[in-house]
């Protein structure tokens, strides 16, 4: 079992965030506080000790002291007042002076420092002033300020920053369950559906309810199950087809064997049936051989030499073996090749992709009608036109022609085609030779084949 799942990482995640920030919060307001405020409120309580000490040098305790001390304690927060150290050791801020404190001053030093009110509870900051008079320590300035007031003008501050951190805990909150609903929900969606699809059922849809990297990868995933559904499809459809093509010629070879085992029936009879054996053998090898063909093609292992081309003596040769089988169909072959169209490429296989062509052309063309053959260079290719004047192709079923044992005529009478399998084959090996093969057709004026081959460089043939 999982230890933590992207839902706990969250949560997790948002809970640190949250309780460092606070703690950073936490950090920043007692740092303003003592290192800011205080700070401040001590310099200005020094501020004022001073200016009363330098009163004292230039006058005594003379009627301008007295009247700042005056000033100092009923116009300001700040509490002053003078301790005798002279007349009874620590005077009358005995309570509010240590030992320490008075060495300090003795010694001609001024301190500052935060402690209790000597006789309220309040904490208090106080800075401590040293009187000297021919030399000796005569009196010490005293200035205090309750803490309780210095804060005060903080806590609009304070209650600021509680509520922006409260706020900022409330947004996260918020925001991890809104991270939850938009990403941790669709990744079990998506979680659920490939559990679906591991057994099979490939119709089912990821719901998009957001247009981001998740509903893209949502979209993803259903556009596999969908192509993985077509796949599964023809892969069945594959799997029928293959099952009828073979049964079809064993059922004959084995019926027509069975007959032979007959000792009454005579020669001629017992020659044809020999006859009809021996073409469905043929059929069931030249499909076994298409099989393998087109398998072999589709995972890159058919074997294929290319080398510089006459691209359209290929399309000769291939003419020149033609031309009995047109001639007695009644079928005329015109042509306009162009010699000069030089490829890289495998000489029997484009025979193959040609060949399977015209044998199509010739089976649907009546008799008295023509195939017209044309090469022509195009952009930096050499384009094969191939068209009949047979019976034409539906629109619909033009983008089918090149799958695997996809016949127009949907009956699959034997004399209607062959293997179904050579324009699939045609397409893999035009698509190994970086080429297209491209259908276009009129019910009732004929089908037209355009195969492009990319043309050699000048410059990598010498003719």
């Amino acid at each position: 079992m999982k230890q933590y799942t992207i839902r706990k990482r969250i949560w997790i995640t948002i809970w640190t965030a949250s309780l460092f920030s606070a703690f950073v919060f936490i950090i920043m307001t007692f740092y303003l506080y003592d290192k800011f405020y205080i700070q401040t409120q001590e310099e200005l309580l020094i501020n004022r000790g001073e200016k009363l000490v330098t009163i004292y040098k230039a006058d005594g305790f003379s009627d301008a002291f007295s009247d700042s001390m005056t000033y100092t304690n009923e116009l300001t927060e700040t509490k002053v007042f003078l301790s005798s150290v002279k007349e009874d050791g620590l005077g009358s801020g005995k309570t509010f002076l240590r030992e320490q404190d008075l060495a300090r001053l003795q010694d001609g030093y001024a301190i500052s420092v935060t402690r209790k009110h000597p006789t309220e509870d309040v904490d208090i900051l106080m800075s401590a002033f040293p009187l000297i008079r021919d030399g000796e320590l005569d009196n010490a300035l005293i200035l205090y300020m309750e803490l309780s007031k210095i804060s005060e003008p903080f806590q609009p501050i304070r209650l600021m920053i509680t509520f922006l951190l409260v706020l900022m805990i409330v947004n996260l909150l918020i925001f991890g369950t809104q991270i939850i609903d938009t990403i941790i929900q669709p990744l079990i969606q998506m979680k659920r559906a490939s559990q679906v699809y591991a057994k099979g059922d490939f119709t089912h849809r990821i719901p998009i309810y957001y247009d981001d990297e998740i509903g893209e990868l949502a979209e993803t995933l259903n556009r596999m199950a969908e192509s993985l559904g077509l796949v599964e499809e023809q892969r069945k459809e594959f799997l029928a087809n293959v099952s009828h093509e073979l049964r079809t010629p064993l059922s004959y070879i084995r019926g027509y064997t069975e007959m032979l085992q007959d000792p009454s029936i005579d020669e001629k009879t017992r020659k044809q049936y020999y006859e009809i054996i021996e073409n469905e053998t043929n059929r069931l090898q030249r499909l076994v051989t298409d099989l393998l063909d087109l398998a072999q093609l589709e995972r890159d292992s058919y074997p294929m030499t290319k080398e510089p081309v006459v691209y359209s003596q290929v399309l000769e040769d291939v003419l020149y073996r033609f031309e009995p089988i047109a001639h007695a169909k009644g079928v005329a072959i015109e042509t306009d090749l162009d010699f000069e169209l030089i490829i890289l490429g495998d000489h029997d296989r484009l025979e193959q992709v040609v060949g399977n062509l015209l044998d199509n052309a010739l089976r649907y063309t009546d008799a008295g009608k023509s195939i017209h053959v044309k090469t022509f260079a195009e952009e930096g290719y050499a384009i094969t036109e191939i068209r009949d004047e047979g019976r034409g192709i539906p629109k619909e079923d033009l983008d089918k022609l090149t799958e695997r044992f996809y016949r127009v005529n949907k009956s699959r009478t034997r004399e209607d085609g062959g293997t179904g399998l050579g324009l699939a084959i045609a397409k893999h090996i035009m698509e190994r030779h970086g080429g297209s093969m491209h259908f276009t057709s009129e019910v009732g004026h004929g089908t037209t084949v355009s195969l492009g081959l990319p043309l050699l460089p000048d410059d990598e043939f010498d003719i």
